[in-house]
């Protein structure tokens, strides 16, 4: 089957365009499985073939760039010039590298998959890290039944800190599990992300329904297991932001401006309410004061923005360990943290406030033409209203959970997080779903998705 995407010049087979959608998203969402398992040698390579074989799409689909978010390209390109006072220009001059060669293949995928394939490639590989997460757990728990540390490492006899461990052999201790990814907090993530494709391709009638409640429950489960703060944060606001998308869709476009103030000073309300209330609220959350550690590190990053408020050190996305400036910047319990634990403040203390403003522009506009796609009406060839399909919620749904996340951790700067955004960014600049030509067996095909929603498809 060959794909016959009209923007691209060549042509790329659908299958092969699918395979590496799913591969990359299945590979950078597990995180740091694939170095724990074949060190960070052979991850590199890895992701370099993965890399490889985007370049390859790009080249033969030949898709133009003019349709892309010209935002992201400029931040790329500051971050390439910031390699001219860099404190770590060898480190900044292969970050970049990376962070084009990630753009590229975002771009890849962008320009060869429909929005619908895209939501089936993201469900398979964040069920594939859901599934295989919880059955390594149960490896570890009854056969190991012990903590295990990166396959790669030898710790000898000192103590290991907690978070150096792969799994630490929690699933039925209570404590919190980390799955492949390694991380409680990542693994949240991949099930609340995955419970959100899910959910469109269940309203879509794209999965059978036993099927996707089943996948729905390993995520609640997974969630349970991980008990993320940050990750339940963000699926309140995921839903919240779902109710806002479904009502404004109801009203009609001459009527949505009194709506949207609304909104606006709802928002400045729950800012100055959480603001007021933020010791209760991370008392309600089970979390310190301090955040978890994360007040130190915004502190420690703040001291160096001050140093270099418009140009920054130098982009580097994830913290080079062998950096003494950052590897001794805020260690905490024995661990060296190689993050900023915001997406803001690392871009400004890498890339200065230009950057910063570069890089908001770039999520802004990404989430304005996310929210564009989940309310706007879209029209056929013969200018009648087209009904509303599900799959116009999701772009919206993926980019408000990565950007919550954002506030606490920096992963939306690189990896699977900064990969996923940028084919979200991409693909709605070169199409919005409302405006993408329905393919034959893409609309709702089963009687929950037309039940579940027709309340929406009528405002």
């Amino acid at each position: 089957m060959t794909n016959t995407w009209p923007l691209a010049r060549g042509s790329v087979p659908e299958r092969e365009a699918f395979a590496l959608a799913a591969t990359v998203l299945l590979t950078l969402s597990a995180g740091d499985a694939v170095p724990n398992t074949i060190t960070w040698w052979g991850a590199a390579a890895v992701w370099a073939l993965e890399g490889a074989w985007g370049v390859s799409v790009v080249v033969r689909a030949r898709p133009p760039l003019t349709r892309t978010p010209r935002a992201l390209w400029l931040f790329l390109a500051w971050c390439l010039v910031s390699v001219l006072w860099s404190h770590w220009r060898p480190a900044t001059l292969a970050s970049t590298v990376a962070q084009v060669l990630c753009a590229l293949v975002a771009f890849a995928i962008a320009s060869t998959l429909t929005w619908r394939r895209i939501l089936d490639a993201m469900s398979l590989a964040f069920r594939w890290v859901l599934g295989l997460s919880l059955l390594f757990e149960a490896v570890v728990a009854v056969v190991v039944r012990h903590p295990i540390a990166p396959i790669w490492t030898d710790y000898g006899d000192r103590d290991i800190p907690d978070a150096f461990y792969f799994s630490r052999a929690e699933l039925f201790t209570g404590g919190r599990i980390q799955g492949l990814p390694g991380n409680a907090n990542l693994l949240a993530m991949v099930a609340l992300l995955a419970a959100i494709v899910v959910a469109v391709q269940l309203a879509e009638g794209r999965m059978r329904r036993m099927r996707a409640i089943g996948w729905l429950v390993v995520a609640v489960l997974v969630t349970a297991l991980t008990r993320s703060s940050t990750v339940l944060v963000a699926a309140f606001v995921v839903l919240v932001v779902l109710a806002l998308a479904l009502g404004m869709r109801r009203v009609p476009t001459e009527r949505r401006a009194p709506r949207y103030g609304a909104i606006v000073l709802g928002l400045v309300v729950v800012f100055v309410g959480v603001v007021l209330a933020k010791d209760s609220l991370v008392a309600v959350l089970g979390r310190s004061s301090d955040l978890t550690g994360r007040g130190t590190i915004w502190k420690a990053v703040w001291g160096l923005i001050e140093q270099h408020p418009v140009l920054g050190f130098g982009w580097i996305g994830y913290w080079w360990p062998d950096i003494p400036l950052l590897a001794h910047l805020a260690p905490r319990n024995g661990v060296t943290y190689l993050q900023a634990h915001d997406a803001a403040l690392d871009v400004w203390m890498q890339t200065g406030l230009v950057g910063l403003v570069l890089f908001a522009v770039y999520v802004v506009t990404t989430l304005s033409r996310s929210w564009a796609g989940a309310t706007r009406v879209g029209f056929g060839p013969d200018l009648a209203p087209r009904p509303f399909d599900a799959v116009g919620l999701f772009p919206l749904l993926v980019v408000v959970a990565l950007l919550v996340q954002a506030i606490a951790e920096s992963r939306l700067l690189y990896q699977g997080n900064w990969v996923l955004f940028a084919l979200l960014a991409i693909k709605s600049r070169i199409v919005l779903v409302t405006e993408e030509p329905p393919s034959v067996g893409d609309g709702p095909r089963t009687p929950i998705a037309k039940r579940a929603f027709r309340w929406a498809a009528n405002p």
